[in-house]
């Protein structure tokens, strides 16, 4: 007796979903491996410190002593 069409389409669906995850997580083990070898810190995008708007809720006195501080 021939396998119905409806449970065919089924087991291929889960062999090409299983085979898209597997590729999935090696090209993730490869990136993690390619920034390990380069060096890079995983801290994120730069923030460009000069451009951000004011910080209007400290107190004068605060932002002095932050100022200061630096």
């Amino acid at each position: 007796m021939a396998k119905s069409p409806h449970s065919f389409n089924k087991r291929q669906r889960e062999k090409d979903k299983q085979k898209r995850n597997k590729e999935k997580r090696e090209k993730r083990e490869e990136r993690k491996i390619e920034k390990a070898e380069s060096g890079e810190e995983s801290t994120g995008p730069e923030i460009d410190w000069e451009s951000a708007p004011v910080n209007k809720t400290m107190s004068k006195e605060d932002e002095n002593k932050r100022i200061d501080g630096e």
